[in-house]
């Protein structure tokens, strides 16, 4: 098999050689390896699937197996594959962990980003609520009902609700069968599991949970009657109420302010 690094220099040389202007690169071989084995991955293996051992693939690529194992620890930092101890390296099925990890450090770098989280997960859910209530199942509405029957125990523990409340919506995102949905709103819920439990918080009056309880009943209502667009309703009242919360000040007797009687019995 020709050696990588002399079919860089030929082409390098032919585009040279038809007066093309070549742009030179800082990638390392093994930067350049890594991109190829994820080609290869892309083309012939499914995830779970063995790679070939790192001898095998530094044959087949021309190159040493410290490149190859350096390129390796590249695409496993990335998610791509996955090294086993003594059982070599194996393709890895696409999750949300990488999406996981850049919201977190979102989170952590931003001062405004929990409101811009929550604005981009409200036309998500929005979706989300809309083709649960066309696709889910049976089996999947009684499990997002126990959900929500549970969150009315806890009404008054509010860590435990905000963790309720997370899995409602994860269980939501798992009834519109769209995997691409459920690994997006999986990844920013759990970013802003704190986010959501500082929003309860704020509505510290028996009233207002309630209603946040309420707008979870209404979203599982709609889900339950087959009604996509009283579902995205629901979900709407409910993300736009969040986004107040979160925004609105609160008083030195812990309420907040710059609402009305009224918003404040809701």
């Amino acid at each position: 098999m020709t050696d990588l690094r002399g079919s860089i220099r030929y082409a390098i040389a032919q585009k040279k050689v038809q007066g093309v202007r070549t742009t030179l690169t800082r990638e390392t071989l093994s930067d350049q390896i890594a991109q190829h084995l994820a080609d290869f991955i892309l083309e012939e293996l499914a995830p779970g699937s063995g790679l070939p051992s790192e001898a095998n693939l530094a044959e087949r690529f021309g190159v040493s197996r410290p490149v190859v194992r350096e390129a390796l620890r590249s695409l496993a930092a990335q998610g791509v594959v996955e090294i086993i101890g003594g059982k070599g390296t194996v393709v890895r099925p696409v999750d949300d962990r990488l999406l996981r990890l850049f919201f977190q450090r979102a989170l952590q770098v931003g001062t405004d980003t929990s409101i811009e989280l929550m604005e981009v997960r409200k036309p998500l859910e929005v979706q989300s609520a809309t083709l649960a209530a066309e696709r889910r199942t049976d089996e999947e509405l009684a499990v997002i009902g126990s959900k929500v029957a549970a969150m009315r125990t806890k009404i008054n523990h509010l860590e435990a609700y905000a963790q309720l409340d997370v899995e409602f919506h994860l269980l939501v995102a798992l009834a519109t069968h769209n995997t691409t949905m459920c690994h997006l709103i999986g990844s920013i819920r759990d970013s802003l599991r704190e986010t959501i439990e500082a929003g309860l918080r704020r509505r510290n009056t028996r009233a207002q949970l309630e209603r946040v309880q309420l707008l979870h009943e209404e979203i599982y209502n709609a889900i339950a009657a087959a009604d996509p667009i009283a579902a995205a309703s629901a979900m709407t009242r409910h993300f736009d109420e969040a986004v107040t919360a979160l925004i609105t000040p609160v008083g030195s007797d812990g309420s907040q302010t710059g609402r009305n009687d009224s918003d404040r019995a809701r």
